[in-house]
């Protein structure tokens, strides 16, 4: 018998497996080829096909379509290409049409494929209709003279065995229940027999079935006989590129030469507007190569589709290794000259690669989804976007099986408050429950039962998929209508997705373009846009702030807050230690910076120095000669592949994507023998070859390539020079955009050192965003917490017509709720109608308006007459401490002054040292006061955790370092909403200052 009816982890809280899981336990058991059928989904297609492979298998491709009126299934396996794209479509309609009714929507897209069903109705209606069907007999024999048997009989189709499977073995039935009970929203106690499989639903070997169903052996052989059939192992559409047509109506007329010659065409016409009208010879030079390897791979179309989307807005960011290209660079698509910086166009593009490449096209955070909601409007049944599959991770597993086994919210919290957000299935290794008492973060904690029950059966469903979320960005646009290369669904925010994954999209040859979004490109826009309005003048296009001297200057000092990429306390520490500004260094900043790299950035930053260095092989000068003879971007990888050992380009390009990879260990292993056979035939030394491999290894992590960090290095320097030369307008759109690596608190901090007053929130002045001008900002109405969005639009439109000139003026005309109001008095922006200053007095007069509102005032005054608003009482004096804790509470930050300003009596007692005085402590241990405003765990190589933790007072910021130990005593009470008192020693490592903890004491 073959198993054709077999459910993965793809079946959406119900299967148990994960797909490589199903694949060896079959070959294990002596199936030759199997099923995958998941329930109303292709999403593991892809790694169903390449699991197979590797244990042997032929795979079925099959899917089970469910109709959600009537309940009814039919398992559906194809047999060809045309069985494939009607399984797509039907698919499709399965979760995109308005009414699916399996027994109707299924004839008109049988075509090519075998469909089985246990109902016998519908074994009659889809056999009359001409599809080819078999009557499915699940887990037992059935009797002859069961409806579905007889019909069968009648109408001459075969009877097939197809027990269907939603585990390998007995015991995992315990986790199907809990996915059924977390998906049903139920404790365990509360699933009904219908909720659940089975408890014989686990996949068995042959003899087993062979027993089970040795009464009916003619349904044993059909299933083998259906299986011979199905001889589909998977669709084979080579690259599938966008259809693009032009104005004039050009398109590709069989051999691409019509595209050619318009990307040709549009091409040289960016070029003259790149590098004018005389293009110099290395330009020509490297377009034409480029346009010959393009037009050989069939990529026209591809960049003409991107330069068309690009157009649609004047500001974007092309990164990704496609920077690379200079046909990309004269089309706008990107805007660093990959000749200007020596870019490898290989890297992108090679006659060799398999995979397609894609294109990465930053937009601004708040356009981003405009832009998207053209591209698919505009490409209608051609276009989608990507895919992600969302899986258990420690936090959700922990709390969804707490919640089934009824326990309460805080009881919960309580416990998952010991595993981070950022915390990953693949971290915790074997046992989640020795991975929480080890955490220091909860080792107060106890774990009475039901929590051992919890936390073992919680672990067994982390990494198991749980629901479907869209790509950050990815689009695929394809010539035909997309359901006949994958199948569609609609995502929670209404855009078409489609079932797979990036992986399982790349793997298919669909080209992915990324549309992304960038909050920093809404900064620089919103800056720009406030100096105008400012009334100065700002030429973008003449814009080249990678040349303007004094922000080298502040980029070589690490004044980088709020600027893109380069403001986190790692980078700005090594902006700091490299002492360097320039666009060139800046570029191998953005991407030395990575996890596995601190011993190389120490091993650069002493070289940039001057400290004497050799290549770490003769073979690799040339290669990493601009980066001090150090692996900085992917590239370095692939380049060092082939110098090394003789990889081709299409070899080196496998390594550094296999490297980025989950599951890459054992490709690693394989490209780590060629990569040592191959060193050793070119002389070199086991020792070195170990070297050059661990630094190659240091990129196993997140890394970039060097186009994408010239291209992020551009947008960095943009943020850069409005900070230095337009602070306030600068700062004031890094608020508004309300992104970035801190808080709106640290950003006012930042301000307020660099001489910028924070003017408070005022209904007559502030707009919605944060403005800027001159040294002051004024603080929008967004950064009122209880404030809703309507209210601040009605603010506005309310103001428009003329300004406020009293509370009950404002009242009248607004209409805030009690909240709202309550919200605008404590942080200052109705202090313009209190002439005393007491917001005392305020909230009287909102509670005498709020009163006259209410009914039962209005029917008291509509039969007694009008009653007189009784006088302003003696109201207490307003206490400063009181009012600046409301107003903290309300904004999140002081306008007035910083909050350790409040805590000087309290440091009367403790000697401690100001940060802008720490340099003068090297070397020392000292006591420093100051707030929290971000921090960052990392993991040692013993697998212990440390902390970089950043505090500030209101002079300047201090980056401290919490090493395991520390951290471990007293990472449970540190938290953002209080100062502390740090004991430590004061550490310098070229020029960069730092406080290594040893205490930490509340404030």
């Amino acid at each position: 018998m073959i198993p054709l009816n077999v459910k993965s982890h793809y079946s959406l809280m119900q299967g148990v497996n994960s797909i490589r899981e199903l694949c060896r336990a079959a070959a294990r058991m002596g199936y030759d080829r199997l099923a995958l059928t998941d329930i109303d989904n292709l999403y593991g297609m892809w790694k169903f096909i390449f699991a197979c492979q590797q244990e042997g298998l032929r795979p079925i491709i099959g899917a089970e379509v469910s109709d959600p009126a009537s309940g009814a299934r039919a398992v559906c396996l194809v047999e060809n290409d045309s069985g494939y794209r009607n399984l797509c479509r039907l698919l499709t309609c399965r979760h995109m049409a308005d009414a699916f009714s399996l027994a109707k929507d299924l004839p008109a897209r049988a075509a090519g494929m075998t469909v089985l069903t246990r109902h016998a109705d519908l074994l009659k209606t889809w056999h009359g209709a001409g599809v080819r069907v078999a009557a499915e007999m699940p887990r037992k024999p059935l009797p002859g003279s069961h409806p579905l048997c007889c019909a069968a009989r009648y109408l001459g189709v075969p009877i097939v065995a197809t027990p269907g499977s939603f585990f390998l073995n007995p015991g995992e039935r315990v986790v199907h229940r809990l996915l059924r009970a977390i998906d049903r929203n139920t404790v365990l106690s509360g699933l009904s027999a219908g909720d659940v499989a089975p408890a014989d639903a686990w996949l068995a070997d042959p003899g087993t079935y062979a027993e089970r169903f040795a009464i009916c052996p003619d349904a044993l052989r059909a299933s083998r006989e259906i299986a011979e059939r199905l001889v589909f192992q998977g669709p084979d559409f080579g690259v599938v590129l966008p259809p693009w047509e032009g104005e004039n109506g050009e398109r590709d007329n069989g051999n691409g030469q019509s595209i050619d010659a318009c990307l040709r065409k549009a091409v040289y016409a960016g070029a003259a507007v790149r590098y004018g009208n005389e293009l110099p010879e290395p330009v020509v030079e490297r377009v034409e190569h480029e346009l010959r390897i393009i037009a050989g791979m069939g990529f026209a179309a591809y960049f003409l589709v991107v330069k068309r989307i690009v157009g649609r807005t004047p500001r974007t960011c092309g990164r990704g290794s496609g920077a690379a290209s200079i046909v990309s660079y004269c089309l706008g698509i990107t805007n660093v000259c990959p000749l200007k910086h020596n870019l490898y166009f290989e890297r992108f593009l090679n006659p060799g690669r398999q995979d397609p490449p894609d294109l990465d096209i930053d937009f601004a955070w708040d356009e981003r989804d405009a832009i998207l909601e053209t591209v698919l409007a505009e490409y209608k049944g051609h276009a989608a976007m990507v895919a992600n599959h969302v899986s258990f991770q420690p936090r959700m597993a922990l709390r969804e099986t707490a919640k089934v086994y009824g326990l309460t919210g805080n009881e919960i919290r309580r416990i998952a408050k010991g595993l981070p957000y950022h915390f990953r299935a693949r971290a915790i290794g074997a046992d989640l429950m020795a991975s929480l008492e080890n955490r220091p973060e909860s080792r107060y904690l106890d774990y009475p039962d039901p929590w051992p029950a919890v936390i073992t059966l919680a672990q067994r469903i982390m990494g198991i998929p749980r629901y479907l979320s869209v790509h950050p960005g990815g689009v695929i646009i394809t010539p035909g209508p997309i359901d006949a290369y994958v199948p569609l669904e609609r995502a929670s925010k209404g855009v078409p997705i489609i079932q797979w994954e990036k992986d399982g999209a790349e793997d298919a040859g669909l080209v992915k373009i990324d549309l992304l979004g960038n909050r920093s490109l809404g900064v620089i826009r919103d800056a720009v846009g406030n100096v105008r309005c400012n009334g100065m003048a700002f030429d973008e296009a003449a814009w080249e702030p990678e040349d303007d001297f004094a922000t080298q200057e502040a980029l070589a000092h690490g004044h980088t807050m709020g600027c893109f990429y380069i403001e986190s306390p790692a980078m700005r520490l090594l902006q700091k230690k490299a002492g360097v500004g320039d666009f060139d260094h800046l570029v191998i900043h953005s991407s030395i910076i990575r996890p596995a790299a601190n011993v190389f950035i120490q091993e650069y930053v002493r070289r940039l120095h001057g400290g004497a260095w050799d290549p770490i092989h003769p073979l690799l000068a040339d290669v990493l000669d601009e980066t001090f003879g150090i692996m900085v971007y992917q590239e370095d990888v692939s380049r060092a592949a082939v110098s090394t050992a003789g990889f081709s380009h299409t070899e080196a390009d496998g390594l550094r994507k296999v490297m980025s990879k989950k599951d890459r260990e054992h490709a690693l292993k394989d490209f780590f023998e060629q990569f040592h056979d191959g060193a050793q035939r070119r002389g070199v030394s086991e020792k070195k070859i170990q070297e050059i491999w661990a630094m190659m290894m240091s990129f196993s992590g997140y890394s970039f390539c060097k186009p994408h960090s010239a291209s992020y290095a551009r947008v960095s320097f943009q943020a850069a020079f409005l900070k230095v030369h337009f602070p306030a307008e600068f700062m004031a759109a890094v608020i508004s955009n309300q992104g970035g690596f801190y808080s709106t608190f640290a950003y006012v901090s930042e301000s307020r050192r660099m001489g910028i007053d924070i003017d408070p929130p005022h209904v007559n002045h502030s707009d919605i965003a944060w403005k800027g001008k001159g040294q002051s900002m004024r603080v929008g109405l967004l950064a009122i917490k209880a404030l809703s969005a309507k209210c601040r639009e009605r603010i506005i439109a309310r103001r428009r017509e003329k300004m406020f000139h009293s509370l009950v003026d404002f009242l009248e005309r607004v209409r805030p709720d009690e909240t709202e109001a309550r919200a605008l008095i404590n942080c200052g922006a109705l202090d313009a109608f209190c002439s005393d200053g007491n917001r005392a007095a305020l909230m009287w007069e909102l509670a005498q308006w709020l009163k006259e509102r209410s009914e039962k005032f209005k029917q008291r005054t509509l039969f007694k007459g009008f009653e007189k608003k009784p006088p302003l009482p003696a109201l207490p004096t307003q206490d400063e401490r009181e009012r600046l804790r409301r107003e903290y509470a309300t904004l999140g930050f002081l306008c007035d002054c910083h909050p350790m300003t409040l805590y000087k009596k309290a440091l009367q007692k403790v000697r401690t040292v100001k940060a802008v005085h720490l340099r003068r402590f090297v070397g020392r241990r000292i006591c420093f006061a100051g707030w929290l405003i971000t921090g960052k765990k990392v993991q040692t190589k013993h697998g212990d955790t440390m902390e970089f933790l950043t505090f500030e007072d209101e002079g300047d910021i201090v980056e401290t370092t919490f090493f395991p130990a520390v951290y471990t005593r007293f990472c449970h009470m540190v938290d953002r909403n209080r100062p502390y008192l740090l004991y430590g020693k004061v550490e310098e490592d070229w020029g960069a200052v730092t406080l290594t903890v040893d205490k930490v004491e509340p404030l």
